[in-house]
């Protein structure tokens, strides 16, 4: 708490109310981390519905897919101050700031969300149990092996060089049906994520409904 009463998360709440304030008006896009989420997943099952005509959709449906679970991974680490999803040396950038004199010139600027992989091993520590209902994500078969192609592969898309790619497709859905049930774990049994919004979390249940329907299908088509 500083000399003026605040806490750390009342710190936090002001910017982002702030921030919220500035969109407000015409002209200007307002959106949150929870949106984004939903919208990403969305994406995702648009993708896949075009897979099937179009096997160079796999691009956008894995960037969709990373971006998705990133997501929601930030969602179930951020907690009551969003410390938690950031890199390790801005966390403790600004706790340093926040314990010393607070001056406004000082305040660390562009905060650095953890890596994807880095947000994956938060998810399975202890640290998720922020709540008396919390529960930590214990992976199961190959959702580790997974999670690291997933990186891989959206990785290799974002920063494609000049070059010819043999990228075989027959294995995709199951890495993607392992990737969504992280999410859904995360979504509805981790005890830390709550869509406020009743319609985001509708359209969220229904997008993975129809995404697995969709995976599956595909699944069935290589084998």
């Amino acid at each position: 708490m500083d000399q003026n009463g605040k806490t750390l998360q009342d710190e936090i709440h002001e910017v982002i109310n702030a921030q919220e304030s500035d969109t407000a008006e015409d002209g200007w896009l307002s959106t949150n981390h929870e949106v984004e989420t939903v919208s990403d997943f969305e994406m995702f099952s648009e993708q896949l519905c075009r897979v099937m005509d179009d096997p160079h959709r796999w691009k956008w449906a894995i960037i969709a897919l990373h971006s998705g679970l990133q997501g929601m991974m930030v969602l179930a680490l951020k907690g009551s101050n969003g410390l938690n999803v950031l890199h390790d040396d801005n966390k403790k950038r600004w706790l340093a700031w926040h314990k010393g004199d607070q001056d406004e010139e000082s305040r660390p600027r562009n905060l650095r969300l953890a890596s994807f992989l880095d947000l994956y091993r938060k998810i399975k520590r202890d640290r998720m149990k922020m709540y008396c209902h919390s529960r930590k994500f214990v992976p199961r078969g190959t959702q580790g092996r997974s999670i690291k192609l997933l990186n891989r592969l959206r990785n290799d898309y974002v920063h494609f060089t000049p070059t010819h790619w043999l990228l075989e497709t027959a294995g995709l859905p199951e890495i993607a049906l392992d990737s969504l049930e992280i999410a859904e774990f995360l979504a509805w049994k981790s005890g830390n994520v709550y869509l406020v919004n009743q319609d985001l979390d509708e359209r969220l249940k229904a997008t993975f409904v129809c995404t697995r329907e969709s995976l599956i299908a595909l699944r069935g088509m290589t084998e």
